[in-house]
Parts: C-alpha cells; structure tokens; sequence
C-alpha cells in the first residue's frame, strides 16, 4: 500500500482501496484531494477490478474539505479539485463502495453519496452543514434530492441536519448498517461479494446503471457550482462565515 499527502491506496487482487489518513478529522485539503484524484485517474482502465473501497482512517471519515481553502482567494482551485474527485469516481469502470464511520460531513457526506453504495458504522453521524458557514454543498445540492426526494434533501441542505446511522439508513443515504466492533470485517465480507463476480459484467452494469439513473448529473452539478463561485462567492456573508468558523466564534451576518 502507497501512502502520500495523508492518502493510502492500493490495488490487491480484483480490490482497490483509496484510505483517507490525515486523522483525527481527515479533513482533506487541495494537495490531499489531488493525490487521491491520481490514484482514481489510474483506475480508469483497469478493467479487471471488481470494486473500489473509499475507507478512512481514525475515529471519523471526513469532517469534509478545508475550510480555509474555501475562501476566495483558493476557492476555485479547491472546488475545482474537489470536484475532479467526484467526476472522476462517476466515470470509474468499476462498482465504487464508501465504508463511513463516526462522522461524514461536509465534502465528508458528498465523497460518500457520490459512490454506488454507502456501508455504515452504528457510530456515523451524517450531514451538510455547509449552510451554518453561509455556503452550501454543490454536489449535494446536484445529487441529494435523486436520493432521497426533493424535500428531504432541502431539509438537509437549508438547515444542515445531521443524522445519526438509523436515521440515514431510513432516509435512504447508506444500505447497511452494521455494529461498530464488527465494521471491518463486515465491510470486507460485503465487498467478497463483488469479488467473486465478473469484472466485464459488473463495468457494463455500472455504466448501465449510473447512465440511467444520473442522465443530468454533470449538467446539474455544473450549475450548482457555477451559482456557488460566480453568485455566493461574491457575497459577504460566505466570507463572514467561512472567517467565524476560522476564528471559533459566532458570524455576524450582513444578508449580502
């Protein structure tokens, strides 16, 4: 297994694994974001593979990207990376699974609702509170609804809701729930099943799948981050926000 910039990966067998390791939070910053975007730009071709496991290190997933590279100064470069990952994941030939534990917010949540199937620990707690920063989660906001409806995902999105594992289960964001002291090995159990299928099969199935299911993806995630950098960037309160969360203090909005 290779590790640099707090990403491990590796390719054993017909498995991929990309680990999240900048604990205790793995907040991922922009140099982090691209190594991992190497390691799934490499996958793209590897047609023998049977799935990909984006895991995580220490006692959380991701408590989501940097918040001070969302400033104005980063925030195209940051945005722009991070949502390399997500085309990249997208396009990927092979089943893409999330095993979360502890928490997933954020850019955290986003990474794993991107993937074909989510796997939690009883211990998750989940969400978007992007929005208590005076931002908002474009992937979420391009993705969430298709999950879980129109009025749960604004519900999430509006007020930055979080959930606990049960909650999210009965929501529809992860399939399984399984018991904190067994996770690894019940995660490992569930991927076995992929393994043992055909590599040719289960590529035309996901491209079959996410083709139907996703038709307007790219389309609705362009116009979420078009709306995010050209129209909330500008604004005083996204700044205000952002420096309020920096600064451990309460933001003093101005509504502009």
């Amino acid at each position: 297994m290779s590790k640099t910039d707090a990403v491990k990966f590796s390719v054993e067998g017909r498995l991929a694994r990309l680990t999240l390791s900048r604990p205790p939070l793995n907040v991922m910053n922009i140099a982090m974001i691209k190594r991992a975007n190497e390691f799934l730009g490499s996958l793209s071709t590897r047609g023998e593979l049977c799935g990909l496991l984006i895991e995580a290190e220490g006692p959380i997933f991701s408590a989501g990207v940097d918040v001070p590279e969302h400033r104005r100064e980063t925030v195209e470069q940051m945005i722009g990376t991070f949502h390399q990952t997500i085309h990249l994941i997208d396009e990927l030939p092979m089943p893409v699974v999330a095993a979360v534990h502890g928490g997933a917010y954020g850019g955290g949540m986003e990474l794993a609702i991107i993937c074909d199937m989510v796997l939690a620990a009883d211990d998750l707690k989940i969400g978007v509170p992007e929005i208590t920063l005076g931002v908002y989660p474009p992937v979420a906001v391009a993705h969430l609804a298709r999950m879980v409806g129109f009025h749960r995902a604004a519900e999430l999105i509006l007020t930055g809701r979080v959930l606990n594992a049960s909650d999210a289960l009965a929501m529809g964001l992860v399939n399984h729930v399984y018991p904190s002291a067994t996770f690894r090995s019940e995660v490992d159990a569930f991927m076995a099943q992929l393994t043992r299928l055909s590599a040719f099969s289960l590529r035309h199935t996901r491209r079959a799948l996410r083709t139907a299911s996703l038709q307007s993806f790219e389309e609705s995630l362009a116009t979420a981050e078009s709306i995010y950098l050209r129209d909330l960037m500008t604004g005083n309160d996204p700044s205000e926000g952002l420096d309020a969360f920096i600064e451990k203090r309460q933001p003093r909005w101005k509504d502009r």
